[in-house]
């Protein structure tokens, strides 16, 4: 075996380790137990073995191979890492890693690794995360590559861009994640995956589009659900409306908030069902979302009215499911944990829809809007959606811009969502495309805090 003194010129030229100070390298190369040197056609590590070591290639390359054929995934060299699923989420190895020359690896198993310094162990964990994100960057632009290259509506992409990705990422011996436009792909051919329009929110629907639909007419299509009674009753009766003299029916509640407001209420509430569950794979408790939700959607609505915008309900609606395709990722963040987790951790100033981005291929957004068009809703409707986090991106479609401020001021304000982080900064561009002073501004969140207190009926839970 090399000696410490021998290994310390190998890691010296690794970019792995050009973060690492001159002391923190010579800490690593210290302890001889981390080094393994393999000879060729050695296996490193053996499919559905329960190891969980983590290993760095610092001489030599290695092949990641599947199955009984030993089909060949991808080939790994000096600076690459591999088993970093196995080693932090203590599943079983998916792939088998072949020395295919003599080679000598950096190998932690949990122990050794937690001697490591903190310094140094946040810094391995940096390394991983980027090493990771390579790949999946890798993976998104072969997929790109092979859409250009072939008919998008044939079957053919689909497969080709399955082997490609695999390959792209499946370096390391553990799962092998979709993403990008593959990922997308099945999502939506996934139907069960997403979410049906509540059957309340569709007669809404058909019945606001008609001029002459009545708040009467509103009313009965809901008159024999209690809990949505009890809702709009509860918001008739808060500070919000501010209503003289108690409101006690769903007809005396229907003939003061008129159509409109009528229809934001009904749809807001039926949305429960939807918004109101836990999501785990961003960290939010069942009924987070659905109070974000209703107090950007609120917010929305203000602000629409304040700046003069023709459709405060389009805002209202717009604001309403500016997330919902946080709901549909859910499942896809929470088997990436590791990933988002990591990427977290080593990343504390990126937003949710970076590391979404980086991982996934793509932000909640995007898939927001694909539902939206799903549900037949306005096209102005996803296009704002699609545009909420990068207004700017838009250009003056002020909608996008709108839902963006309204997002940022209520997540400021910690409504539904208390962590700020989970928010980019607010587009500068959105300033002058909503030219709203703070003292309105803060009215508008104060006022959609109120409209959310006076809503809190019971959501329904996972």
């Amino acid at each position: 075996m090399s000696t410490p003194v021998e290994i310390l010129p190998i890691i010296d030229r690794l970019g792995f380790f050009a973060s690492f100070t001159a002391e923190e390298k010579r800490q690593v190369v210290s302890d001889d137990a981390h080094f393994r040197v393999y000879q060729p056609k050695e296996m490193l590590i053996r499919q559905g073995h329960s190891d969980q070591s983590l290993f760095i290639i610092l001489t030599g390359t290695v092949s990641i191979t599947e199955g009984a054929g030993g089909t060949v995934l991808a080939v790994l060299k000096a600076g690459d890492i591999f088993g970093e699923m196995a080693f932090f989420t203590e599943t079983r190895r998916t792939a088998n890693v072949i020395a295919r020359e003599s080679v000598i690896a950096l190998k932690f198993d949990r122990v050794l690794f937690e001697q490591l310094s903190p310094a140094i162990r946040e810094k391995f964990k940096d390394k991983i995360i980027e090493k990771l994100v390579a790949r999946l960057d890798a993976a998104n632009k072969e997929m790109s590559r092979l859409n250009a290259a072939v008919n998008a509506d044939s079957p053919e992409p689909l497969t080709s861009m399955k082997t490609h990705a695999g390959a792209s990422f499946a370096g390391s011996p553990g799962p092998v994640f979709v993403s990008g436009r593959e990922l997308i792909r099945k999502i939506i051919a996934d139907t069960a995956s997403l979410p049906a329009m509540p059957e309340v929110m569709i007669k809404v629907r058909q019945l606001i589009n008609n001029p002459a639909t009545s708040p009467a007419q509103l009313a009965k299509i809901i008159e024999i659900d209690s809990a949505m009674v009890t809702g709009i009753l509860k918001v008739a009766n808060s500070a919000y409306y501010g209503f003289r003299g108690k409101v006690s029916t769903i007809q005396h509640a229907s003939a003061l908030f008129g159509t409109r407001r009528l229809a934001e209420l009904i749809t807001a509430i039926s949305a429960g069902g939807v918004l109101g569950k836990s999501l785990d794979g961003y960290g939010l408790k069942a009924g987070d979302m659905w109070c974000h939700s209703i107090a950007v959607a609120c917010t929305a609505g203000e602000i629409a009215s304040a700046v003069g915008f023709d459709a405060s309900d389009t805002a209202y609606m717009a604001g309403l499911l500016h997330d919902m395709g946080k709901i549909i990722l859910d499942p896809y963040v929470r088997e990436r944990k590791v990933l988002f987790d990591n990427y977290r951790a080593t990343h504390p100033k990126k937003t949710v829809q970076d590391a979404e981005r980086d991982i996934l291929g793509f932000d909640h957004a995007v898939i927001a809007a694909i539902l939206c068009e799903k549900w037949n809703l306005p096209r102005s409707i996803s296009f704002g959606i699609r545009h909420h986090h990068q207004p700017s991106s838009a250009g003056d479609h002020q909608l996008s811009h709108i839902v963006h401020l309204a997002d940022y001021i209520t997540i400021q304000a910690g409504i539904g969502i208390a962590d700020a982080a989970v928010c980019q900064e607010l587009d500068e561009s959105s300033r002058s495309l909503v030219p709203l002073d703070s003292d309105t501004l803060n009215a508008a969140v104060e006022k959609s805090r109120m409209y959310v207190e006076g809503l809190a009926v019971q959501v329904s839970q996972p």
